[in-house]
Formats: C-alpha cells, sequence, structure tokens
C-alpha cells in the first residue's frame, strides 16, 4: 500500500513535470489556447450576452405569475423578448440622443477654445503670477511647416496596396466581430430558453463523473460565482448611472455647461470602481477649465461632495457585499485586468477576485474548524 506521504510526493512531482513541460513550450501552449478562443468565441459572446440578459429576465419572471403567465413557455418568451426591447431601447437611447448632445457639446467647446486660452491666460497671470509672455508663446504656438510638409510626404510615399490592405483588414475584422456578435445573440436565447434543462444536464453530468462531495462542491462554488457577478454587474451599473444622473442635475441646477457631456462621462468610467469615476472626474473639470476656471474648481468640490455621497450611502446598498474585499485587492484586480483586457478586464477583474477571495476564505475557514475538531479529538483520547 501507498502511504499518504508518497501520494503527496508522487502528486508534488506530477506537478513539478507538468510545470516544467508548460514553461518549456509555452508559446505552443498559447498558440493553441489562442486557437482554441478563436473557434469558441462566438459561444462565449453567447454565454455573456445570455447572462446579462437574464438578469433582466430573472426579475420580469417574479412578476409574471398570474394568469397566462402560467405557462413556463410563454412566460419565458415574453420576458426574454421584454428584456431584449429594454437593452435595444437603452442603446437606442444613447445612439439618437446623448451621443448627438455630446458632438454639440465638443463642437462648443472646439469654437471656445482660443477665448478658454484667453480666460485660462488671465487667470493665471492675475493669481499665481505667470508671465504673459509665455502664455503668450503657448497661445501663439505653431508647428514648423517644414515638419507637417515632411510627414505629408511620408504618408504620401506609402504604399497604396499596403493601404488597401490595411483597410481590408479593417473592414474584415469588423464584419468578423458582428457575425460572432449575432452568434452570440443566436446562442444566448438558446440558452435562455433552455436554461433549466442545461443546469439539469450540467447536474447529471458533475454527478456522473465526480464524487458526490465533490460534485455538491463544484455546484456551490458555481452558484457563489453566479451570485458574486450578477450582483456586481447589476448593482454597478446602476451605481454608474446614479452617480451620473446626480452629476448632470447638480450640474443643471448650478448652470454649469455641458451636464449631459459630463454626466455620460461620469457614468460610463464609473463602471471600473473606485478609480473609474475620479477619472470621469477629471475629464469633466479639464472640459470645465476652457470655460471658466472658477466653474472647474466649483465643480471638483461638487464632485468630491457627491462621490462621498455614493461612496457612503448609495453603493452600499445597490452593490451590497459582491466586492467584499480588501481595497488593495481591489487595485489589484484592476490593474491585472487591465493589463490582460484593458477596461472590460478591469471591469471584470473585481467579481473574478472576489470569488476567489471568498473561496479561500471558506477553505480558510473549513481548515480552521478541522484543526479545531481534530484537537479536540486528541484531548479527548
Amino acid at each position: 500500500m501507498i502511504r499518504e506521504r508518497d501520494k503527496a510526493i508522487l502528486k508534488c512531482g506530477f506537478l513539478i513535470v507538468i510545470f516544467y513541460v508548460a514553461v518549456e513550450h509555452l508559446s505552443l501552449i498559447k498558440s493553441i489556447a489562442l486557437a482554441c478562443y478563436k473557434a469558441i468565441s462566438p459561444l462565449l459572446y453567447g454565454v455573456v450576452i445570455a447572462f446579462v440578459i437574464n438578469l433582466i429576465v430573472v426579475k420580469l419572471e417574479q412578476y409574471m405569475t398570474k394568469g397566462i403567465f402560467e405557462n413556463q413557455v410563454i412566460r419565458r418568451t415574453v420576458s426574454i423578448i421584454i428584456s431584449v426591447l429594454i437593452l435595444a431601447g437603452m442603446i437606442t437611447i444613447v445612439c439618437f440622443n446623448v451621443i448627438p448632445g455630446i458632438v454639440d457639446s465638443v463642437k462648443q467647446i472646439a469654437a471656445r477654445v482660443p477665448h478658454a486660452l484667453d480666460t485660462t491666460g488671465a487667470f493665471l497671470e492675475k493669481n499665481f503670477g505667470i508671465s504673459k509672455d509665455l502664455i503668450d508663446t503657448v497661445q501663439n504656438f505653431k508647428i514648423d511647416e517644414d515638419i507637417v510638409n515632411d510627414m505629408f510626404g511620408l504618408i504620401e510615399n506609402e504604399s497604396v496596396m499596403g493601404a488597401i490592405k490595411a483597410s481590408g483588414n479593417v473592414v474584415g475584422s469588423v464584419v468578423s466581430v458582428f457575425a460572432k456578435f449575432f452568434i452570440g445573440l443566436f446562442f444566448a436565447f438558446y440558452i435562455l430558453a433552455k436554461k433549466e434543462a442545461i443546469l439539469v444536464w450540467i447536474r447529471r453530468f458533475m454527478e456522473s463523473y465526480f464524487p458526490d462531495n465533490v460534485a455538491a462542491e463544484l455546484e456551490k462554488i458555481g452558484h457563489i460565482i453566479y451570485e458574486t457577478y450578477a450582483s456586481f454587474i447589476s448593482g454597478q451599473c446602476l451605481d454608474a448611472v446614479i452617480l451620473g444622473g446626480l452629476v448632470a442635475f447638480s450640474m443643471g441646477v448650478a448652470g454649469m455647461p455641458y451636464p449631459v457631456l459630463i454626466g455620460v462621462i461620469v457614468a460610463v468610467t464609473a463602471l471600473v470602481p473606485v478609480v473609474g469615476a475620479f477619472f470621469g472626474g477629471a475629464v469633466g473639470a479639464i472640459l470645465l477649465v476652457m470655460e471658466s476656471p472658477v466653474q472647474a474648481l466649483t465643480f471638483i468640490v461638487m464632485f468630491l461632495i457627491l462621490q462621498q455621497v455614493d461612496n457612503r450611502l448609495i453603493y452600499p446598498h445597490v452593490v451590497g457585499n459582491a466586492i467584499g474585499i480588501p481595497s488593495i485587492l481591489i487595485f489589484a484586480a484592476i490593474i491585472i485586468g487591465g493589463e490582460f483586457n484593458g477596461v472590460i478586464g478591469m471591469f471584470l477583474g473585481i467579481p473574478f477576485t472576489a470569488v476567489i477571495y471568498t473561496l479561500v476564505e471558506m477553505d480558510m475557514e473549513r481548515r480552521k474548524k478541522k484543526k479545531i475538531a481534530v484537537a479536540n479529538q486528541e484531548n479527548k483520547t
């Protein structure tokens, strides 16, 4: 019989060999993983879309309990259609109402840049004693015409075929993304329509190929992952909309310019917890400086107050304990997630870290109870 110590040594040796082989063939493993990801990416899109739509479907089905909605097929079909219409309506509102307002605001900003430079220069000279000659030099700065001609000369010397090829690659990429999106959308509809049957099959699969305790543990982990991501995504989106709305409303009441533009910027950037909203506030302050430095300072004070109200009163009730992890781990998740997949990685990295943190906490608690039980057993003997 192999002793427990020998088993542990064999497992450790096996893991070391696997790790060594993986490091030696890292490029091959990376290329295989990339090829697999490209192959299944439409299905992954479908899973993500289904997850987001399901957050609305679940809420709607809680109120569809009477009349024709007692039929599961009708209830599910109607809830999916309404959920898709809600998301499509939100996208339509952004595209046809908010974006034109943003474009108009940007045009107004561009038209007022010269006046803004004069106002800023006068403010700096009056309050900080900065030399007017330096301000005039900055305002009258021009790029050397020869440099511009050289740049355009380089552009003109580029191969026309190269430009056509680059354009073709861009068009091909856009078409590929749209194709994957629509394939994923149909796959998402199937997942939503058959989610109970899919869950039953997954449970049967785990019970058939894993021991009962392992299957139960995997099901528990899956439940934690779903609850964490569902609470975080829905709560974070709602909180971002609330904060952006408060900023736009407060700016409108105070008579500040660009309330819709800055409110949307704050709402979008606030999707990234902790640091996102501050980035949006900084962008808003920069836009207002062009109009009036005093208004920019007023906005900064107002934004900091609203941010504190959101952090202490709104965010805890909206998001709850979805990211009940130390601040240092939140910053680490933002940095690492951003390195992996940009803004999306920053957004999704936090609930992922929360899941890992929760599982580690549960494991430590289990080990602690086991040690206590062993100590009590030894005391009895």
